[in-house]
């Protein structure tokens, strides 16, 4: 009875390293039936054929986009999720290990996804700037950049030191029992972005495995609606339509921390691609 007792008994309070093959897992089980930012892609890539996905992951949309006889690369820096992308692949995209900041192609697209809020991982103007530089040469004449990122919204300005809290269940696919994600966000006037820390509890069936508790820290770029448009402008983009939903509505609350941007290049504009 004793060690019953102690198998069932919550963890300390302690958070150990996430690893990226556990990070890797866990995005797959949160991620596996979201499918709501295809429709948008869809919706907006037309007929273009050629299209680029920075921070694919394990190709969520990469793999949607080419069921519909595009020619689609993913590109990503984590070997894991990639390796989880091909584990998965029918008809397949190109997955490619890249560093978003430092592309090599010799070709370009008619079409650049930045899905959920990937751009905010670069932290800073600078990197984000050149960043979207290198998006506008790849691009195509007439090509659009397609995005999603999280902008700083009231709530979060005035919440000072004060950390948001919020909390996701899911079931575990092969022990059983639950996954317990809480996610703590705080923002830094001072540098202009966000602490996100996200802990992951486990809790397997009692006698199918231990329970544990994980957490890693993102520091991610957060600006109002207005800037981002800056910085997109500021980097050669010149038309931007807005919207406020993955329902392609247009954007009317300007409070909201959800933006997406198609961003479309001049057709007279034609540099030639990074090599």
């Amino acid at each position: 009875m004793i060690d019953e007792f102690h198998n069932h008994k919550e963890p300390d309070e302690t958070f150990l390293p996430l690893s990226e093959e556990e990070y890797t897992l866990f995005y797959s089980i949160e991620m596996e039936n979201f499918v709501d930012d295809i429709t948008f892609y869809h919706k907006h890539c037309g007929k273009g054929r050629r299209l680029l996905e920075l921070g694919c992951g394990e190709g969520r949309i990469s793999r949607a986009l080419t069921k519909s006889g595009r020619c689609t690369v993913g590109l990503d820096l984590s070997f894991s999720m990639l390796q989880k992308a091909y584990a998965q692949r029918h008809n397949p995209p190109f997955f490619l290990c890249m560093d978003m900041m430092e592309m090599a192609f010799s070709c370009q697209f008619d079409h650049i996804i930045l899905p959920y809020n990937t751009l905010n991982l670069l932290r800073d103007r600078v990197a984000i700037t050149s960043c979207l530089q290198q998006i506008h040469v790849l691009l195509s004449p007439g090509g659009s950049l397609l995005l999603q990122v999280y902008a700083t919204n009231q709530q979060l300005l005035t919440s000072g030191n004060e950390k948001q809290f919020q909390f996701q269940m899911f079931s575990l696919p092969d022990s059983g029992g639950k996954l317990i994600k809480e996610t703590l966000r705080s923002y830094d006037p001072h540098t202009e972005s966000i602490l996100l820390e996200e802990r992951y509890r486990v809790r397997p069936t009692p006698g199918q495995g231990i329970k544990r508790d994980l957490a890693h820290t993102l520091y991610l770029a957060s600006f109002s609606q207005k800037e981002w448009l800056s910085i997109l402008e500021n980097a050669g983009f010149t038309s931007l339509s807005l919207f406020g939903d993955y329902e392609s509505n247009p954007l009317k609350d300007h409070t909201s921390p959800l933006l997406l941007i198609k961003a479309e290049k001049n057709k007279k504009d034609n540099k030639s691609p990074i090599t």
